[in-house]
């Protein structure tokens, strides 16, 4: 059974940047962190999947307010990978949910305490490539689109975040 699940998964950090906005009118877009741990399971030689567990920083300016809400994102992708499984450089795409804990909010700067909604779901889809560093050891490189499927603000569904997120990382087969 174990060479069953023999290079088959894989886990380590990754970090990057999140560009976000909300879907209204006015407002522009905020830059923040995002920092935490991903892990792929890969079911044959063309499909897997990921589950991150992922602190984002995200946000939006409208007017003199600056909103600066945080999740612990837990994003869930099925994956389809090119190439060869074991071979040097994987491209792949990708879809799924990607569902947020609010971890807190801030508003110019300020920490505020109600008006968000503890859970969001957004639906994302990205793309990106596994390059083999040494054995068992590959640099994911990934590109997502996140679109806010519920609001974060408790009184309006005018809220929905729209991120794009640009990371890197460093996966280790096990």
């Amino acid at each position: 059974m174990s060479a069953q699940f023999k290079n088959r998964l894989s886990i380590g950090p990754r970090a990057g940047v999140n560009f976000s906005n909300v879907d209204r009118e006015n407002t522009s877009g905020s830059t923040g962190l995002v920092l935490g741990l991903t892990s792929t399971y890969s079911f044959n030689q063309s499909s897997g999947l990921t589950i991150d567990a992922l602190y984002s920083a995200e946000g939006y300016e409208e007017g003199s307010r600056d909103v600066d809400p945080t999740f612990l994102r837990v994003p869930v992708f099925y994956n389809i990978f090119f190439g060869q499984l074991g071979g040097d450089l994987r491209p792949k795409i990708y879809v799924g949910a990607a569902p947020g804990f609010l971890l807190g909010a801030e508003e110019n700067g300020v920490e505020v305490n109600s008006g968000y909604n503890n859970l969001v779901f957004d639906l994302a889809a990205g793309a990106g490539f596994n390059y083999r560093l040494a054995s068992r050891v590959w640099l994911n490189t990934d590109a997502r689109l996140g679109l806010g499927l519920t609001s974060f603000r408790e009184a309006s569904d005018d809220y929905k975040n729209l991120t794009i997120q640009i990371t890197l990382g460093v996966a280790y087969g096990i």
